[in-house]
């Protein structure tokens, strides 16, 4: 009995240590998606439709509170492609203008290069615990605006970089943060991987 309980415990042993020693944050296979909170920026395509065709106002930046929802998923060791979707708005800048309400929905692509890194060096890096990457971000969306004597209904379209940071707490939950442009000036939140 003692040698069958010692020959099961190395085959367990033996299948599961190569998965364990190179468990990373990210894989070719990761699916991971995240809630967060911050403030975005959206590029407002009111144009002289609104404005009349002598003024110069083509369009105009403004930035927002925004709650959103992100999925990645691996394409490549290194790479992950996206989307993102949120919702936000902003309070009163002016007496006419008294805010907005916009839902924003785009692409992401990143490159998790810590990844890379933790492959290559001979140190234990915590790349099984830790991700950080760089990606680009693109999309479009509808902003409902309110002024004193309108409302409109006014396209919108970000884009930009940003840089991001994921810690795991566990395997599959962890803690995630970005800045950049676009979709997320600074965004903080939850990670699940699935």
């Amino acid at each position: 009995m003692k040698k069958l309980f010692v020959s099961a415990f190395l085959i367990v042993s033996f299948v599961l240590t190569p998965t364990l020693l190179h468990a990373q944050a990210w894989e070719r296979t990761s699916k991971v998606l995240s809630l967060g909170v911050g403030f975005s920026q959206f590029y407002h395509l009111d144009d002289y439709y609104y404005y009349g065709r002598n003024d110069n106002r083509n369009g105009y930046k403004l930035t927002t509170e925004q709650f959103n929802f992100q999925g990645e998923f691996g394409i490549h060791k290194y790479v992950g492609l996206g989307f993102t979707i949120g919702v936000g708005g902003r309070g009163a800048l002016s007496n006419n203008y008294r805010g907005e309400f916009n839902i924003p929905a785009g692409i992401v692509c990143n490159f998790h290069f810590y990844q890379l890194i933790s492959d290559n060096s001979k140190k234990n890096i915590h790349g099984d615990k830790m991700d950080i990457y760089a990606g680009l971000n693109f999309g479009s969306g509808v902003a409902f605006t309110y002024y004193t004597n309108s409302n409109r209904v006014v396209p919108l379209a970000f884009g930009g970089t940003h840089v991001g940071i994921r810690y795991y707490i566990s395997p599959k939950f962890g803690l995630n943060a970005e800045v950049g442009m676009g979709k997320s000036i600074v965004n903080a939140g939850l990670v699940f991987k699935l």
